[in-house]
């Protein structure tokens, strides 16, 4: 017990060293947390706090120069509104913004925080929890740890079922908070996986643009990450710009938003400056002493804080009838006939849809592992595949004839 109390108490003091960023007070109470455990024993929480400690000692030699043009305290419950993006960076909402028409969507609204949509509203991404996400990696992990997900607006305006992002991306813990840029490949995202130097940390991966395959996260760095919690950066092209939130020098239930000048090029502080002027730069300590005396970012700001952040137009779906007439809700149609069959018309393409992923994930099984057992149920699930797209197209011809 009194190992245990030892191991404790030293574990503690090395934590609250560390968000100090006191590294050297920190490294004492670690070593002293590890002789007193019992020998050949070790400790997930002394192996973590020196693997984030490493990794910041790290950040610390390459924090990169950003000039912060200015620092909001906000609630931290709905610390989003508080961005002010132009419609062509997308848009940051809470659940509401999930799309129509999806499974569990009403369940969902109670679990997913926030939902990242593009410019164009065809695309959005959210992160919810690994029990609600269907996947069979999502069965490898605790129900509670949060996966990304995403999904495009299909032709018809119905959305594809929630596609999950890798779980490696998540490097063993939640992931959140994603942002898209508008180049559709580079995306920024929160975890506190075995990569984040404390709590959540900001990282950045690219996905091949023909392929849509994810590649290896990267911790963004100082002074965007640090001991504490540090999440949601978004960027916005237009004004050279971008935000990120961080709940250190925040009081309790409130986070920082910081507002910074984006940089073309990545510079970063000199390695051999003094340790308290890097620790200074990492911790924000004064945002104003990292700007240019010679700038006035005045009108900037004003401009910035101008900006009405995009409003997600809602579609029940995207319908296209002869004459070049587009509808997009049921109270478009001004024939009850023709609404009723449009309610159809979208059970029966969602019906589709479903068929054809199962009729996929049976021949992925036939290719990983031929069965002839398996030729008979691939044959009937193609031919009611075929008649249920049959359907549908009545379906539309029905509905062009009483709405016209």
């Amino acid at each position: 017990m009194a190992q245990s109390t030892a191991v404790d108490e030293n574990l503690l003091k090395a934590t609250e060293a560390y968000a100090d960023y006191d590294f050297g007070a920190a490294s004492r109470h670690l070593a002293d947390a590890r002789k007193a455990l019992p020998k050949g024993e070790r400790s997930e929480g002394i192996d973590r706090l020196e693997r984030q400690m490493r990794d910041a000692k790290a950040f610390l030699s390459r924090i990169e120069k950003l000039q912060i043009l200015d620092s909001i305290s906000v609630p931290e419950a709905e610390f989003f509104k508080a961005y002010r993006l132009p419609s062509a960076s997308g848009s940051i909402a809470n659940a509401d913004a999930l799309p129509d028409g999806i499974d569990n969507r009403d369940e969902l609204r109670q679990q997913v925080e926030l939902v990242f949509t593009n410019e164009d509203a065809d695309f959005k991404m959210w992160a919810q929890p690994a029990s609600m996400t269907q996947d069979p990696d999502s069965l490898d992990i605790p129900g509670s740890i949060y996966r990304m997900v995403e999904s495009s607006r299909l032709t018809d305006g119905s959305w594809q079922s929630p596609v999950p992002l890798p779980i490696s991306l998540a490097q063993g813990g939640n992931m959140d908070f994603p942002f898209m840029k508008a180049d559709g490949v580079t995306l920024y995202f929160a975890s506190d996986g075995e990569g984040s130097i404390g709590g959540y940390d900001i990282f950045v991966v690219t996905r091949d643009p023909l392929t849509g395959e994810y590649l290896q996260p990267q911790n963004i760095g100082m002074p965007y990450n640090s001991p504490d919690n540090d999440y949601m950066l978004a960027i916005d092209e237009i004004n050279g710009v971008g935000w990120w939130a961080t709940d250190r020098n925040a009081a309790p239930d409130m986070v920082t938003l910081y507002l910074f000048k984006l940089n073309d090029l990545r510079s970063n502080y000199d390695a051999d400056e003094d340790d308290d002027f890097l620790i200074s730069r990492a911790r924000i300590e004064d945002f104003r002493s990292t700007q240019d005396p010679d700038q006035d970012y005045t009108p900037l700001i004003e401009e910035i804080g101008n900006i009405q952040p995009q409003t997600v137009k809602s579609q029940d779906f995207i319908f296209h009838l002869p004459g070049k007439r587009v509808y997009t809700s049921y109270g478009d149609f001004r024939n009850s006939s023709a609404r009723s069959l449009m309610h159809e018309y979208i059970r029966t393409l969602k019906d589709i849809q479903n068929k054809e992923a199962a009729l996929a994930e049976l021949r992925k099984r036939f290719d990983r592992r031929p069965d002839d057992s398996l030729r008979p149920e691939i044959l009937r699930s193609e031919a009611d595949l075929e008649a249920t797209r049959k359907q549908l197209k009545r379906l539309r011809n029905d509905i062009y004839k009483a709405e016209l």
